[in-house]
This record gives structure tokens, C-alpha cells and sequence, in this order.
């Protein structure tokens, strides 16, 4: 797969839908509107100008004109606006997978599809991307028991897609893993020590820097997993995602962001050093072979 190719299968819709949302907003302050003034010039309830600027409903391109031309948008202004409400109008491939991946889920793919960067901490089981199929099948079966087989096979293929996305793009990918994380027998010691082997494999890779956080550590800077999710220039913000949360797992306001920033970097040092926590592995690899 070349550059462009790469480029063009990591435009999420889901970014830009959140890029125009904000570029609205940045909009409508700039002509010293408010919602109600746009609401009326429109006739549009109030509450949907509210909606669209927070990312939460969507917006058409003629809407999008309608309200370049009440904000006086003009030139390529008004063209960046326009182009950005029809990327934001497509489908991700993640959209096909709607009868497994509820919606929070699925906002939160469209916008690791197009992240720059990705820096993962994980507690009791293994992250998502670095999960063998065998390993992610037995989180599957622990957590969904009553799901048909099917369903099940969706879910997998689902993450490998995510998992193939990722690689491909080069992506770089941070992880910090708790030592319960990788002590914890999912699916039974011959797919720990199969998922111990992908976890060194991966860590082999350029783009991947992996910790692990000891025991000896002792209390660590977060009590749930937790990813957060950088892009790149004329992009939005990083967001978090907090999977452990029931009520708005994807947070993305800046103080929420840095928390979760500076948690992180507290975590990396408290963990051990990359070849340290590879020779960790790699001693647990031995010892389950002898």
C-alpha cells in the first residue's frame, strides 16, 4: 500500500465531523452570534445549533452553507467548509459492524482510524490492539456468554481490522501495561503464553514503545485503563477514552485530556524501561517452555 493509499483509508468521517463541528462554533463567535441569532435567522430550534457545534448531530452541506452565509464565510473559507460537511457525510468501515459495536464504540474506531499517535495503559486484561485472536475470543466469551457465535466472529474480524488499520499506518503506539495485565490466565496458560509472544513481536516493532508497571510499583497514577488519542496538524484535540465508563466513555474537553495526559507520563515513570520490561517478558516466555 502506497503513501496515498494509506492517507486516503485513514480519513475518518468521524474526525471530520468533529473538525467541522468546531470549525462552526469558531464560526459563529467570529460573527458575534449567538445561538439564539442563528436559530432565528434560520429557523432552527435553538437546540440544534447547539447539537451541531458539540459534535452531536449532524449536519448537511446545505446547512453548512447556510450558516457560511449568515457568518459571512467567504472565499476558501467557505470551500474548507463546504469540503469538510461532504467528508463528514461518509461511512467508515466501522459503520458495517453496527450489529456488534454499539455506538460508543464505534465513535470511538472513527477516531482511532485517523490518530497520530496512540498511548494505551492497561490493567487487568491486555489492550484491545495487542490482543491475539484466541486471547481476545476468551474476553469475548467471559464478557458477552449469551452472544450467538456469529456475533462473536464479527467482534474478532472487527478488531483485526482495527489491528491491520493501525500497523499499516505506522502508527506509533505507546503501551503501558500493569503487571496484572499480563499475569492474568484468559483462555488458559497456552493462550497467555501465545499472547505473551504476540506482546514481543509487537514490542520488536519500530513504532511500538512497550512498559510494563511492576508489582513493586506499588499505587498506580490511574485506577481503570484508559487511551489517549493524539492527531496530527489542522486536526482536532487529542480525546480519551475511558472503556470502564458507562456514562461518556470518549471524553474530549482539555481538562479532562491533560489528567489523563499527565497520568500517563506518571505511569511511564513508574514502569520499568523498554528492554527491561522485553527481558520480563521474555523470562516468563522461558519459564512457561521449560
Amino acid at each position: 500500500m502506497d503513501e496515498t493509499q494509506t492517507e486516503r483509508q485513514r480519513t475518518s468521517p468521524t474526525v471530520r465531523r468533529h473538525m467541522l463541528a468546531a470549525e462552526l462554533k469558531e464560526l459563529r463567535r467570529a460573527a458575534g452570534l449567538t445561538h439564539v441569532d442563528v436559530a432565528d435567522r434560520l429557523g432552527w430550534p435553538q437546540a440544534k445549533v447547539s447539537k451541531i457545534e458539540g459534535s452531536r448531530q449532524a449536519v448537511g452541506v446545505e446547512a453548512v452553507i447556510a450558516l457560511a452565509d449568515i457568518c459571512h464565510a467567504e472565499g476558501r473559507h467557505r470551500e474548507h467548509l463546504v469540503s469538510l460537511a461532504h467528508q463528514a457525510r461518509g461511512r467508515g468501515w466501522w459503520d458495517s459492524y453496527r450489529d456488534v459495536l454499539p455506538p460508543e464504540d464505534r465513535l470511538y474506531i472513527g477516531f482511532e482510524a485517523e490518530a497520530a499517535d496512540v498511548r494505551v495503559f492497561g490493567t487487568e486484561v491486555l489492550p484491545e490492539l495487542v490482543r491475539t485472536r484466541d486471547y481476545a475470543a476468551a474476553v469475548l466469551a467471559a464478557r458477552r456468554s449469551a452472544e450467538p457465535a456469529a456475533d462473536s466472529e464479527r467482534s474478532l474480524e472487527a478488531l483485526e481490522i482495527r489491528q491491520r488499520n493501525l500497523d499499516s499506518g505506522g502508527v506509533p503506539l505507546d503501551l503501558v501495561l500493569a503487571e496484572s495485565a499480563l499475569r492474568r490466565v484468559v483462555g488458559g496458560p497456552d493462550v497467555l503464553r501465545g499472547q505473551w509472544d504476540r506482546l514481543l513481536e509487537i514490542a520488536a516493532r519500530a513504532e511500538v514503545t512497550l512498559r510494563v508497571l511492576p508489582f513493586a510499583a506499588g499505587a498506580l497514577a490511574a485506577d481503570g485503563p484508559f487511551t489517549v488519542l493524539s492527531f496530527g496538524a489542522d486536526s482536532p484535540p487529542a480525546v480519551v477514552y475511558r472503556p470502564a465508563l458507562a456514562v461518556r466513555p470518549l471524553l474530549d474537553s482539555p481538562t479532562d485530556v491533560q489528567v489523563h495526559q499527565d497520568a500517563f507520563d506518571q505511569l511511564v515513570e513508574s514502569a520499568l524501561d523498554p528492554e527491561e520490561s522485553v527481558r520480563l517478558l521474555e523470562k516468563e516466555v522461558d519459564r512457561a517452555k521449560a
